[in-house]
């Protein structure tokens, strides 16, 4: 069984006094350390989520300033086809336009070098029915009078 001397009654009080001593000079200060190592700990967690949630809102901000990027690009891309196509339409309306006065002045130009032509053709045949008559008749017809007959009778001629 257990003999209760005077070294276990000297032990338990050593015991005693050194869980005193641990308690005051090792436990507290343990504890303490624990303590702040907890705290620095959860105001890190802390950090960290605080961190977290400023790193979404830019992700969302930096996400929305792209979209908002990407708009504008397709707006600009869409203004300048637009210009470009309003340029093409101009210029196919100016070709059109001169293409219909180089038209419409080929054929003033056929219409008078048509006139002018029936005109030498006229005089021509005038000339010419006037040598034919005057041969036949065997005199020359020189006379004004003469001349607007034969026109006469070559306009009915050529008209016909």
């Amino acid at each position: 069984m257990v003999e209760f001397d005077a070294t276990f009654f000297a032990q338990i009080i050593n015991f005693l006094i050194l869980l005193f001593i641990l308690g005051k000079f090792a436990y507290k200060p343990l504890m303490k350390v624990l303590d702040e190592r907890r705290e620095r700990v959860a105001n890190d967690l802390e950090a960290a989520e605080k961190t977290r949630v400023e790193a979404e809102a830019l992700k969302a901000q930096y996400s929305k300033q792209l979209a908002d990027a990407r708009s504008e690009a397709t707006a600009i891309l869409d203004k300048a086809n637009k210009a470009g196509q309003k340029v093409h339409d101009d210029y196919m309306a100016q070709a059109q336009a001169e293409k219909d006065q180089m038209m419409t002045a080929a054929k003033q130009t056929i219409a008078d070098e048509k006139d002018q032509a029936m005109s030498d053709v006229r005089a021509q045949v005038i000339n010419l029915a006037t040598e034919i008559a005057s041969k036949v008749v065997d005199q020359k017809l020189n006379s004004a009078a003469d001349q607007e007959l034969v026109a006469k009778t070559a306009d009915s001629v050529l008209n016909k």
